[in-house]
């Protein structure tokens, strides 16, 4: 109904769970990660737990479509069945023919016999039960039966279980410990953070085409408190305040919005979790209240007496009044001399007298991490002292508006970039980055900062063009041309990745997508629709704060595949001879053998070689960083790159 009007081109929070719209939150990539670790080890059961809405079937779903071709899938959505509908169900997902009145037993083994067969055509089969905490306890012992089936080496059948927080409480009941001591992976789901809310709601207006933002900053945060973080009723809540901005005629969605449709969504103007936060945080007020009013009886019936009775003693004790005053009277010290008098003949030396900190300016080599002292405010002075009482009292008052060190930090910061060595910059306020010129462009370019438009950019620069209509998710259009997606949240990951990406930049409370094509030193070169505009990396990477942040890149022949010391595939050969072509550019010696299919310990010696000469976490495995590094110089001349790097 509303789709046109705020030109989305379908609903952007349908509660349909569309692997498209999966937000990956720094949970749901921890969750994703325990799912595919635990496949790719080959255990017996896999447990996904979380509170209703959290998104853990949409997880699984997404997890069905990254499932390797060689992989059987039987998907089981009601859990509510006996031991017998299990199996049939299981034959039905394989399209094992069964008849119906077969037993028990007759069904397990015609399962048997499906996976031993596929098994023998390097197939592997993976079971998924959604809503496991609806399954009886005779039925999860049948489930746990078919864990049974298996070769000397290799289990036939990987399980895995997703349901609410109590399949945990089940797994831990005593008759059930076979079960829990077989999962080999589990990880429990919680709910968005407040920090999370404004990326995830953005996150689903741009998947269904709109190109701003719709909710205000109000409204996300009431849309958090009203819901708890749980993705669902974000989906439902959201929804109805985008209809109730519709019949309004509003192009932007406020609290108001979100208050009145929450009491037509959970019939109240909070839902049950919120109450009884409120009515937690009323006993904490009461239990504080009475604390308070017991130390004010003490005081008043027991401290307040003795220190009456003490004061009596002193009026009417003359030798105990002198013993007193002699006792809590400070030492007096002399007067300093005039060899302890140091002269003060710079500002930067006074100002370190009045806890003033400057930034100490020093040359920091390549790949040093910049520490500055923050800048701390001039505390005020009292209103009510005046300018004669000021004079009397002997201080040296020093203003910051004279100094006028924000206006210093200011040129240093926007100047950092033509300078020969690395600008130190005292930590930098949220109020002084608002103020660079580059924030100003970014002002104006809230059109070129969308993240379709900055994602088209980056794909550019690998000479893939997107289409104009896109009906999956950006990631998955890039699979179809050869191109990955690395997902990341921190600075030196940047660094290590080498390579340009997209970062989520804030200014005046607004996010703004961009694309860092250079990075060298203490200068980054930052695209802006078809425009380069040249910055500090102080100013980037304060801006930048860990948000969100993609980089794509080309899979050579040597794949992506995570390979570790112990690992034996059929690749390895391509893995060993690539490394070769790596080594080589690199000046390090060659790996002599590149024909094993072991990942042995010469291999892992030589990658940690590799990772040592260019800085990466030297742990001897081949995972993305150690990917793009040897990428980077096998083919540099059509490789893009932050920096070219040497050994």
């Amino acid at each position: 109904m509303y789709e046109s009007y705020f030109g989305l081109i379908e609903r952007p929070f349908s509660i349909a769970p569309d692997p498209q719209y999966l937000y990956m939150s720094a949970r749901h990539k921890e969750a994703m990660a325990h799912l595919s670790y635990g496949l790719s080890q080959g255990g017996c059961f896999i447990v996904l737990t979380g509170e209703v809405g959290t998104g853990k079937t949409t997880l699984c779903r997404n997890l069905m479509t990254d499932l390797p071709d060689n992989v059987d899938l039987a998907l089981i959505l009601n859990a509510n069945i006996n031991e017998t509908e299990l199996l049939q169900t299981i034959c039905d997902e394989l399209k094992i023919s069964y008849s119906i009145d077969n037993s028990q037993k007759q069904l397990l083994d015609l399962i048997n016999q499906y996976l031993l067969s596929t098994f023998a055509d390097n197939r592997h089969t993976v079971l998924i039960i959604d809503e496991a905490q609806l399954l009886s306890r005779d039925v999860l012992e049948q489930v746990r039966l078919l864990t049974n089936l298996e070769t000397t080496k290799h289990k036939l059948l990987q399980i895995i279980l997703i349901g609410q927080p109590e399949l945990s409480d089940m797994l831990t009941r005593n008759d059930l410990r076979q079960l829990a001591q077989r999962v080999t992976a589990r990880y429990h789901l919680g709910e968005l953070k407040r920090s999370e809310i404004e990326e995830y709601v953005n996150f689903r207006l741009g998947v269904a085409g709109c190109k701003q933002p719709l909710f205000s900053n109000q409204a996300l945060g009431k849309l958090h408190q009203l819901t708890d973080g749980i993705p669902r009723k974000i989906n439902v809540l959201a929804d109805h305040a985008l209809l109730s901005a519709y019949a309004q005629k509003l192009r932007l969605v406020d609290s108001n919005n979100i208050k009145e449709s929450a009491k037509e969504v959970f019939f109240s103007s909070k839902p049950k979790a919120v109450e009884r936060k409120s009515i937690k945080k009323w006993w904490w007020l009461l239990g504080l209240g009475l604390i308070l009013l017991n130390i004010a009886f003490w005081w008043y019936f027991v401290a307040g007496n003795k220190a009456d009775d003490e004061s009596a003693n002193i009026q009417t004790d003359p030798a105990a009044f002198s013993e007193t005053v002699t006792d809590s009277a400070p030492e007096l010290l002399p007067p300093p001399s005039v060899e302890q008098v140091e002269v003060v003949d710079s500002i930067e030396e006074s100002t370190e007298l009045l806890n003033y900190p400057q930034a100490e300016i020093a040359p920091v080599t390549e790949g040093e991490e910049v520490v500055s002292e923050p800048v701390y405010e001039v505390e005020p002075l009292p209103e009510q002292l005046t300018a004669q009482e000021l004079e009397g009292t002997g201080s040296v008052i020093v203003s910051q508006e004279y100094l006028d060190v924000e206006e210093a930090e200011l040129a240093a910061l926007q100047s950092a970039v033509e300078s020969p060595a690395p600008v130190l910059v005292p930590e930098i306020n949220r109020a002084l980055i608002e103020r660079t010129e580059f924030g100003r462009i970014l002002e104006t370019s809230a059109d070129l900062t969308g993240r379709v438009t900055a994602f088209r950019g980056l794909v550019q620069l690998w000479g893939v063009e997107l289409p104009n209509q896109i009906f999956n998710s950006l990631c998955d259009e890039l699979q179809t041309k050869g191109l990955q997606c690395i997902f990341f949240a921190d600075w030196q990951q940047l660094l290590r990745f080498n390579r340009p990406a997209v970062l989520v930049l804030s200014h005046n409370n607004q996010r703004h997508r961009v694309i860092v094509e250079v990075l060298d030193g203490n200068a980054a070169e930052v695209r802006v629709g078809d425009n380069i505009y040249r910055i500090s990396a102080d100013e980037l990477r304060s801006r930048w704060q860990g948000n969100d942040a993609v980089l794509v890149w080309r899979p050579s022949e040597a794949g992506s595949t995570f390979f570790q010391q112990g690992d034996s595939d059929v690749s390895m050969p391509i893995i060993r001879s690539y490394l070769n072509r790596t080594l080589t550019p690199a000046q390090l010696p060659l790996l002599e053998s590149v024909n094993s299919a072991l990942f042995d310990a010469a291999l892992s010696q030589k990658v940690v070689s590799l990772q040592r000469g260019f800085d990466l976490l030297a742990d001897g495995k081949v995972g993305n960083e150690t990917y793009l590094l040897m990428h980077e110089l096998v083919r540099p001349d059509s490789t893009p790159v932050l920096k070219r790097r040497h050994p």
